[in-house]
């Protein structure tokens, strides 16, 4: 468990220039998608927020993807830390939670589950898209609170990490409630882009709170210190290989 009261280490260059890419990326796509190009066959294709199948798709997924990848190396700092099985399993559990989120990114399949409760209930007052809100949205509502009791638990309340990854999953929460108020599906365009950008502001959100705690945690440490190790060989390596050039001119 993490010491909320222990400050946090500040997170290498690299992860928040990765983090601040990332960042830009997701406000370039709510933009692109609130200006006249958005109508236009090609960026539609390509960027299109409200469609399938695009690069902003493919982005959002990668993301899950990513928080996928944390969270496993969340179980694997649990085992260096000593922690119980059960520990170790929750991690795993949530990282493959994260991984049928890509999927479902990629293949829709919150909107399958959505056609085939619409024909076995036979709601003919709504679409059948729309019915996954409906029977997907509670379930998704139970796996939050889960994910955000023990994440409570494990990162804390008071540390960075701890609230960025609650903030990100009160984001999430919040996207199933926005589609409820747009039943047909075709409400407007700000509407779509703002569920949008809930999601990728969350999911930047618990890439960057989930690196902020493995920072501080022994497999952070083991990693800053391969790190460490291979930059003291590969400045040996370049001495070396300057040396003949020195004797030469000598």
């Amino acid at each position: 468990m993490l010491d909320s009261m222990r400050p946090e280490p500040r997170l290498p260059l690299a992860i928040r220039t990765t983090l601040l890419v990332l960042s830009t990326v997701a406000a370039g796509l709510a933009l692109l998608n609130l200006t006249p190009l958005i109508d236009r066959y090609t960026f539609a294709r390509l960027f299109d927020l409200n469609a399938e199948a695009t690069l902003a798709t493919w982005f959002s997924a990668t993301l899950l993807l990513g928080i996928a990848a944390l969270a496993g190396l969340g179980a694997s700092d649990a085992r260096l830390a000593g922690e119980d099985r059960t520990h170790r399993r929750t991690w795993v559990v949530i990282s493959l939670v994260f991984v049928l989120l890509a999927a479902d990114e990629t293949a829709s399949l919150h909107e399958l589950v959505g056609e085939k409760a619409s024909r076995f209930l036979d709601i003919a007052a709504l679409p059948s898209l729309y019915v996954w809100v409906i029977v997907v949205a509670p379930v998704a509502l139970l796996v939050a609170v889960w994910m955000a009791r023990w994440f409570a638990r494990t990162l804390g309340t008071r540390t960075r990490s701890g609230r960025r990854v609650l903030l990100a999953l009160g984001l999430w929460v919040l996207v199933p409630a926005l589609e409820a108020l747009d039943p047909s599906l075709d409400g407007p365009q700000t509407l779509v882009v703002l569920e949008e950008s809930l999601e990728m502001a969350g999911e930047i959100l618990m890439i960057s709170g989930l690196a902020g705690y493995l920072q501080g945690r022994p497999l952070g440490a083991l990693l800053d210190r391969a790190a460490a190790q291979a930059r003291e060989a590969a400045g040996s390596k370049s001495v070396r290989g300057a040396s003949p050039q020195s004797r030469s001119r000598s």
